[in-house]
């Protein structure tokens, strides 16, 4: 199981760890370090459970219960089963690193910075920017429309953003502690930043490849931030009201759509659509 030693798990966690010794993957007594992680990968698990509708138990029950001691401790014993060397995960071990009253508290927003960075957030970065750079010969080619490649990529994205968006929405409604509610909005918009600066590299190839230039005043570090600012509004819209339909799909890629022609400048009065086929045709 790998939980991500490349983090400085210790300056991440911060006062929220009663010692930085207990999340650093150097610590001689490495266990220590594996411990900590395997109580937040059960939490993380337990959520993405309650999230997808695998979880066992009732959507009441869970109403009443969300996110417990009893069931991060239950949910981290699971894990500890997939290492290769035994490890107990008890109530003590959960109390020595996040003690007294407000140890749920600390443990929630340790598991928040957790979840920003755990590997199969990485994936869903990195999927994107990944599919863009491939799928862009095949737009100059002629091989594929545009619109079609950001009509994939967007429904993609949203798809995973809505996601993303439950898991705060989600988190924020355990607890209405105002400086809980800081630190997760702090861990979001760091994600939300590193996906913008996956885009840039994107963008730059976007405009080489396609020989087309933006309007003055845009640049790929804007553009992208334009688009990660609408994709993350719309999936916390749809996220808070339940409303992931067909339509709204459609709509948030239109919308899209219209922001990235709409930072091309096509020259000569053309539409972008047209100036698009006209630089690639005469190539």
């Amino acid at each position: 199981m790998h939980f991500n030693d490349e983090v400085d798990w210790p300056d991440v966690f911060g006062e929220h760890i009663s010692r930085s010794s207990l999340a650093d993957p150097r610590n001689p007594r490495r266990s220590a370090y594996v411990r900590t992680m395997v109580f937040l990968e059960g939490g993380l698990r337990e959520i993405d459970d309650q999230l997808s509708g695998r979880n066992t138990r009732s959507r009441d029950e869970l109403a009443g219960a969300r996110l417990t001691r009893g069931i991060v401790l239950r949910r981290a014993a699971e894990v500890a089963t997939e290492l290769p060397q035994a490890m107990r995960v008890g109530e003590g071990a959960f109390r020595d690193r996040w003690p007294g009253r407000g140890g749920m508290a600390n443990f929630f927003m340790c598991l928040v910075k957790y979840t920003c960075t755990a590997p199969r957030w990485g994936l869903f970065l990195d999927y994107g920017p990944r599919r863009a750079l491939a799928e862009l010969p095949k737009v100059h080619a002629g091989e594929l429309e545009l619109t079609d490649l950001i009509s994939k990529i967007a429904t993609h994205d949203l798809r995973m953003r809505i996601r993303l968006a439950r898991y705060w929405l989600f988190q924020l409604s355990l607890t209405i502690d105002a400086k809980w509610q800081a630190v997760a909005m702090r861990a979001y918009r760091e994600m939300l930043e590193a996906y913008s600066t996956r885009w840039v590299p994107v963008y730059e190839e976007g405009l080489r490849v396609l020989g087309v230039q933006f309007r003055p005043g845009i640049t790929p570090r804007s553009l992208s931030m334009m688009v990660s600012a609408q994709t993350s509004g719309f999936a916390q819209h749809v996220a808070g009201a339940g409303d992931d339909t067909r339509e709204n799909r459609d709509l948030f890629v239109a919308s899209v759509q219209s922001l990235i022609y709409a930072a091309l400048d096509p020259g000569d009065g053309r539409g972008v659509t047209e100036a698009l086929r006209g630089i690639l045709i005469s190539r």
